[in-house]
C-alpha cells in the first residue's frame, strides 16, 4: 500500500480502558472526535456558572458522545462508573457514517432522544426528592447495571448528586444503621435492595434501552476508504442534499454522479491526445 492510500484511509482510535471512578478527558487537542463506550458504565455530569458538577446522563455500551460544550456553554464531564472501555472515533470519519449509513443515523438520533428523557428525569427528581432518596435511587440503578458491589467513593456520588462530600457521607451512614448497604474502602455493597428501595425515591431504575446501541467497527464500516474520483463526487452531491431521499432520487443522484466522471475522463483523454 502506497503513503498516499494509507493517508487516504480514516484512522480509527485506540481502545483506551479506564479505572472505576476515572475521568474521560479527549486525547490532546481532538476535542472534536466522537467517543463510544465499547464496555462498562459512564456518567456523564455538567456544571453551568458556579454550580457544582451533576449528573444529567448514565451511557451504557455502544452509546456515543462528544466533549463540545452544551447549549448554556458547560461543557460535561464524563467518569467510568466501575471498570470501562471507550474507543475515540475521528470526526470526519463519525461524519462519513452518519452520512452513508441510515443505520447508525438513526440509532445516533434515538440516543439523543433517549438522554434527553434522561436529562428531564434527573432534573425533576433533583428538584423534588431528597438527597437521601436520590442517593438510594442512585446506588439502586449502579446495583442493577454492575453488581451489588458498587465500586464508587463518597466523592463521586456528591459528584453525580451536585452536591458536597458531607451530605453523602452522612447519608451513606443512615443507610447503612438501616441494614441496607455496607461501606468497604473505595466502594459501597448494597446488602439488602428491599430496604434500599424503601428509601429511595419512586424514579424508575431502568433508564437505558439497549436497542439503539452502536459499535465503533459499526461506525468505521460507514467512513470512506480510499475512496475513488465517483465515489468522491457521489458523496460531496449527497452532502450538498437533504440526507433522506426516495430510491428513485438516489439513483438519479448517481447516475448524474456518473455523467460528470464521464465527462472528467473524456476531457482528460481529449487532452494527452492533443499532446
Amino acid at each position: 500500500m502506497s503513503d498516499q492510500q494509507q493517508t487516504a484511509r480514516p484512522r480509527l482510535e485506540r481502545r483506551r480502558q479506564y479505572a472505576p471512578g476515572a475521568l474521560i478527558e479527549p486525547d490532546g487537542n481532538r476535542m472534536a472526535d466522537t467517543c463510544v463506550v465499547e464496555s462498562g458504565l459512564v456518567a456523564m455530569s455538567i456544571a453551568l456558572d458556579h454550580t457544582p458538577l451533576t449528573c444529567v446522563g448514565l451511557l451504557s455500551e455502544g452509546s456515543l458522545f462528544s466533549f463540545h460544550p452544551g447549549v448554556g456553554g458547560g461543557r460535561p464531564h464524563y467518569r467510568a462508573v466501575g471498570p470501562a472501555a471507550v474507543t475515540e472515533i475521528p470526526a470526519q470519519m463519525f461524519q462519513e457514517a452518519m452520512l452513508r449509513q441510515v443505520v447508525v443515523r438513526n440509532a445516533y438520533l434515538d440516543q439523543l432522544r433517549q438522554r434527553l428523557g434522561q436529562v428531564e428525569l434527573f432534573a425533576a427528581c433533583n428538584a423534588h426528592h431528597t438527597l437521601s432518596q436520590r442517593c438510594a435511587r442512585w446506588l439502586l440503578r449502579f446495583s442493577e447495571c454492575i453488581g451489588e458491589v458498587i465500586p464508587v467513593t463518597h466523592g463521586f456520588l456528591a459528584e453525580m448528586l451536585g452536591v458536597r462530600r458531607a451530605g453523602v457521607s452522612v447519608t451513606l451512614q443512615a443507610l447503612q444503621r438501616a441494614g441496607a448497604i455496607r461501606q468497604r474502602r473505595g466502594s459501597i455493597v448494597v446488602v439488602d435492595s428491599a430496604k434500599l428501595t424503601t428509601s429511595a425515591c419512586t424514579c424508575p431504575n431502568s433508564l437505558i434501552i439497549r436497542d439503539d446501541d452502536l459499535a465503533a467497527e459499526a461506525i468505521r464500516r460507514g467512513a470512506t476508504v480510499n475512496e475513488g474520483p465517483r465515489m468522491w463526487i457521489e458523496r460531496e452531491i449527497r452532502a450538498q442534499e437533504p440526507v433522506f431521499v426516495s430510491q428513485d432520487e438516489a439513483y438519479r443522484r448517481r447516475q448524474a454522479a456518473l455523467r460528470v466522471c464521464q465527462s472528467i475522463i473524456a476531457q482528460g483523454t481529449t487532452f494527452l491526445e492533443a499532446q
